[in-house]
């Protein structure tokens, strides 16, 4: 045993995982495999035949009480003395002349049309039609729902002249001749025999049942299988199916040879079992998917699996040992690994020896030692750059000094008499200190407001335009807090893009939403936007941060417009949405939503 795990400490990570994934996995699998195929396939097979047998026979069993009810039927037409003597004493009268009938031919043939009804109300309902050989017929149904003389034109019906007393053309599925039930029953499955008359004449008896009788029989024995059920001929013509389109075609098998068989049936094996049916030469037919008769029984396989278990927890024991010995070296670098991620530098892996894993713990050794080294160079050439913005920074001009001096020209300006130039100079030194001034990454609406204010009154300046702005808010929505110049890119594209040196007023509008969100929105009533124009915004403005953007999207304090929803997107994430509608001639309004409790 020290001999093998000698030289498992001499192979590789990989051969040595190869060996133990063999040994353990791969070998039990095999040995289970061929196990399972030699003793349980036949079986499986034979077991899997007798249970769809089992069904098919349960459902013929069912099916035979709706036959028994047909032939019992047909029998007391043919046999029965009173209902014979019944029709032996009809006087035949002319069909092409209605008026020859006589009252006792009314009655007569009212007698026969209830008995009829009566004999069929006793069991499964059933459609009956007595049909003589001088075209007089009785039936049990409405004479407007079909007219009974049509089966002369059958193709069967030259056979039935044919038969003897006793034998039973069984004549399948077909259309319904049932007018009113075309939409809900189409098919009808029907049976005929010959009744010998008065005078050695033909009486032919039609008794149809519905097809859907048939096939509830299906759904009831379906449940959860993807088994499929069908009622066919010995050629394997279909007279009854779950599925109604594939009633009147063909299976393409031979259903008596073999009392089951593996057949491939919509692209995959099934096992198809067929069933005599009483009465009639047809056959049920069973498709089951083959993976799915074999999943349907489990006594052989849950004993291939407690032998597969047992293998496997042997080998199990095994793998559990040899896979200690291989992991100590990986365990040990797998703490350092984790102790540098906590933020230690100083923990070494030092793990002996000339195996791969050995291999990569001195790599990593020597990794984390080059690290400290350039964390070292990293801080000095920090302290050097700081040192060089510190005095760039004190060549530069005060900013205060700026702006004194411009509050000193606005009051002698003031002073003068000249209010409006004054109050530019205001705004202008206002504005100046809050594009300089970026401390706070947050201020209240009310100041970004009155940010926009400033920049609209030196624009209006600036173009010799007319441009006014509208606040309108609720509550105490003023006080929420903001992204700092987050509204003036949009007011100065309303103002650049959506006027023309002409008057105009720009809106906002901030409400407070019950779902804790501010909604924003800013409307101009310019020029506007056609569809394709708006269309291209949104693509750029939604566009990932990462996108490069045009030139010419820059706005007066270095924040693109068309930045603004990625900058919103950085702070607030999904929870932040934007619209854009705009329609030419009439403006464009951007609508913001923004998270109350993201706002610090």
């Amino acid at each position: 045993m020290k001999r093998i795990v000698g030289r498992l400490k001499e192979m590789t990570l990989r051969s040595r995982l190869l060996v133990a994934i063999i040994l353990c996995i791969l070998l039990p699998w095999i040995s289970t495999y061929i196990v399972s195929n030699y003793f349980t396939k036949d079986v499986l097979e034979v077991r899997a035949a007798k249970q769809s047998k089992d069904t098919l026979s349960m459902i013929e069993m069912s099916m035979k009480r709706i036959l028994d009810d047909v032939m019992y039927t047909s029998n007391f037409i043919q046999f029965d003395t009173n209902f014979n003597r019944l029709l032996k004493s009809n006087k035949p009268f002319d069909l092409q002349s209605p008026e020859s009938a006589n009252v006792g031919n009314a009655l007569h043939y009212l007698q026969v049309s209830k008995m009829l009804t009566d004999i069929t109300d006793m069991f499964s309902y059933t459609y009956v039609t007595l049909l003589f050989e001088n075209g007089l017929y009785y039936t049990n149904y409405p004479i407007s729902e079909n007219n009974p003389l049509t089966f002369r034109d059958k193709p069967w019906f030259t056979e039935l002249k044919d038969l003897q007393f006793y034998q039973t053309n069984w004549i399948g599925v077909h259309p319904t001749y049932i007018q009113s039930d075309k939409e809900s029953n189409p098919y009808l499955i029907s049976m005929a025999r010959t009744i010998k008359g008065s005078n050695h004449s033909n009486i032919y008896l039609i008794i149809s049942i519905e097809e859907k009788e048939v096939r509830e029989f299906f759904n009831n024995f379906k449940n959860d299988t993807e088994a499929e059920f069908f009622l066919t001929d010995n050629k394997g013509k279909i007279y009854s199916s779950l599925d109604t389109e594939k009633i009147g075609s063909h299976l393409s098998y031979d259903i008596t040879s073999k009392e089951h068989q593996i057949v491939e049936y919509n692209d995959e094996d099934h096992l198809l079992v067929s069933y005599p049916v009483s009465y009639a030469n047809w056959r049920l037919v069973s498709l089951v998917p083959y993976k799915e008769t074999i999943g349907t029984i489990n006594t052989v396989t849950r004993t291939t699996i407690l032998i597969q278990g047992a293998l496997l927890l042997l080998f199990l024991l095994a793998l559990i040992i040899l896979i200690r010995e291989i992991t100590k070296p990986v365990t040990k670098l797998s703490f350092v690994t984790k102790s540098v991620e906590q933020g230690n530098l100083d923990v070494r892996a030092n793990v002996a020896g000339n195996s791969d894993v050995a291999k990569l713990a001195h790599s990593f050794d020597n990794m984390l030692d080059r690290i400290e080294e350039m964390i070292e160079q990293v801080k000095e050439r920090e302290e050097e750059k700081r040192m060089a913005e510190l005095e760039m920074l004190q060549a530069q001009i005060n900013p205060h000094f700026l702006f004194n001096v411009l509050n000193s020209i606005r009051l002698k300006i003031r002073l003068s008499g000249d209010k409006d130039s004054a109050q530019l100079i205001y705004s202008l030194s206002a504005l100046l200190r809050m594009t300089i001034n970026r401390n706070n990454a947050f201020i209240p609406l009310s100041e970004e407001i009155t940010i926009v204010r400033h920049y609209l009154q030196l624009m209006n300046f600036r173009h010799q335009d007319d441009i006014e702005l509208e606040v309108i808010t609720t509550g105490k929505v003023e006080e929420i807090k903001i992204p700092r110049f987050f509204l003036q890119p949009i007011v100065e594209n309303a103002f650049i893009h959506g006027y023309n040196q002409n008057e105009g007023i720009i809106i906002i509008v901030a409400t407070l939403k019950d779902n804790n969100l501010l909604q924003l929105q800013v409307t101009d009533d310019g020029s506007g936007m056609d569809e394709t124009t708006l269309e291209a915004l949104k693509r750029e403005a939604f566009a990932p941060k990462n996108q490069e953007k045009s030139k010419n999207t820059r706005s007066f304090n270095g924040i693109g417009v068309l930045n603004v929803f990625q900058r919103m997107k950085i702070i607030y994430g999904d929870d932040f949405k934007l619209e854009i509608e705009s329609m030419v001639g009439v403006g464009t309004t951007f609508t913001f939503y923004i998270p109350i409790e993201k706002e610090l």
